[in-house]
């Protein structure tokens, strides 16, 4: 048993590492350490989240075992390269991972009954990168932040949701499983582990009539900001299509209080003093006063009021 101030790990000794079995903290909040004992931390045991297990360590101090609905987010190290099976089974408030690309294995039934993990942290690394299989797994809209060597965010992407349904046909006695939605799509613009962009991008031309309109927006929200790999033309058919639903897009961020986006809508992308009125006008049916003040500042800044001029 490995203690820290908040968390403490149950964990054995394996032939290229250490095994976290499980954790226990104050905090749905997990970080794994690269190292316990002088070992560097290799792998996350079968069930290690999953409300129960096989084989239950002992839990030699106070802490409660963060399990089941407990966890909310887990940080991995660069260190880890394997995940058992069924780890996080039935997390059902497990929200976000953060991982490094070189992740090598996962387990089957992995991220079974999570279904409100929407958020990826991957920490790119060269190599192949493990992206790929753990959006396979996550049959719901998922936005990842990549980043880069120097830890800073240089790309998001949004994967739409998909659903899978199993068709029987009777006659043959055969059941069939039938993929539905975009997703599944997006989650197909790979090559070789890496994500291609441009396959990726070609998918809004259909998207934005398949999609809905928030995922739209994120979507489009997501490649504006951090345009990396953007070509020009796709990045003005995305522009296009938030000039087109600038009064919905702020509309949602205002709702969700999402100041960055706004910011970036507000100093960035409008070019047009009807647009800034418009973001204005909706920052004030929204009764916030901390967006109707921030519009205001930027609207004085960017597009401030003529000066008149008077003939004697």
């Amino acid at each position: 048993m490995a203690e820290g101030r908040d968390a403490y790990f149950a964990y054995e000794k394996r032939e290229h590492g250490i095994c976290i079995l499980r954790c226990y903290g104050s905090s749905g909040s997990v970080v794994i350490p690269e190292e316990l004992d002088g070992y560097a931390v290799t792998e996350i045991s079968a069930y290690a989240f999953a409300e129960e297990m096989e084989d239950e360590p002992v839990n030699n101090g106070d802490l409660p075992c963060i399990c089941g609905d407990k966890l909310e987010e887990l940080y991995l190290p660069q260190t880890i390269q394997r995940l058992g099976r069924y780890i996080f089974y039935n997390c059902l408030h497990f929200q976000k991972l953060s991982c490094y690309s070189n992740l090598a294995y996962m387990g089957a039934g992995a991220f079974t009954g999570c279904e409100n993990l929407s958020r990826l942290d991957m920490h790119c690394l060269d190599g192949s990168s493990c992206l790929r299989e753990l959006l396979q797994d996550l049959k719901q809209r998922v936005t990842v932040d990549f980043y880069g060597k120097q830890g800073a965010v240089f790309c998001r992407l949004v994967y739409p949701e998909f659903f899978e349904e199993a068709v029987e046909n009777t006659p043959a006695r055969i059941i069939s499983t039938q993929t539905h939605g975009m997703g599944i799509q997006y989650r197909n613009a790979f090559r070789n582990t890496q994500v291609i962009y441009e396959e990726y991008d070609k998918l809004f031309a259909n998207g934005k009539y398949n999609v809905d309109l928030i995922t739209n927006i994120e979507i489009v929200l997501a490649r504006l900001m951090y345009p990396y790999m953007l070509l020009p033309a796709v990045g003005e058919e995305y522009a296009d299509w938030l000039r087109k639903n600038l009064e919905e897009t702020s509309s949602v961020l205002m709702e969700e209080e999402r100041m960055e986006e706004l910011r970036w809508l507000a100093e960035c992308f409008v070019d047009a003093p009807t647009q800034m009125e418009t973001l204005l006008e909706n920052a004030k049916q929204s009764e916030k006063p901390q967006i109707v003040s921030m519009m205001m500042d930027i609207k004085y800044r960017r597009f401030p009021a003529k000066k008149k001029k008077f003939s004697l």
